[in-house]
């Protein structure tokens, strides 16, 4: 099970860290697949500053993590997915948004094999 979890973590580590190249070098298809436009202004320097510092940010711990075997590293992305996955509920809770439930089903999956992997190391 440890090495399931271990080979999940790496994936989704991974994915995360093609996730900020996308949002550095091709920013535009990044937010189209995640259901966005692409804003303009402050607006884009925003949403392209926060989203690669979010990806970046969780991929790199969760590597580090996993390689470095520190479950500590991986807490701290396991806690930024359920935080995501929270808000967006809210999101659709309180402003009338649409959810993404594939995401949130993602985000706390994802959240559950980081949780579970750091406990094992």
């Amino acid at each position: 099970m440890t090495r399931i979890l271990r080979i999940l973590s790496i994936i989704i580590g991974v994915s995360l860290g093609i996730s900020a190249v996308n949002w550095m070098f091709d920013p535009s298809t990044a937010a189209m697949n995640l259901g966005m436009e692409l804003l303009n202004g402050m607006g884009r320097n925003t949403q392209i500053g926060d989203m690669t510092a979010f990806f970046t940010t969780g991929g790199l711990f969760i590597l580090l993590g996993v390689f470095k075997n520190r479950p500590d590293f991986l807490v701290v992305p396991a806690f930024l997915m359920v935080s995501a996955a929270f808000f967006r509920l809210t999101s659709g809770a309180f402003y009338d948004a649409d959810i993404m439930v594939e995401a949130v089903i993602f985000e706390v999956l994802a959240a559950v094999i980081l949780y579970s992997y750091s406990r094992k190391i």
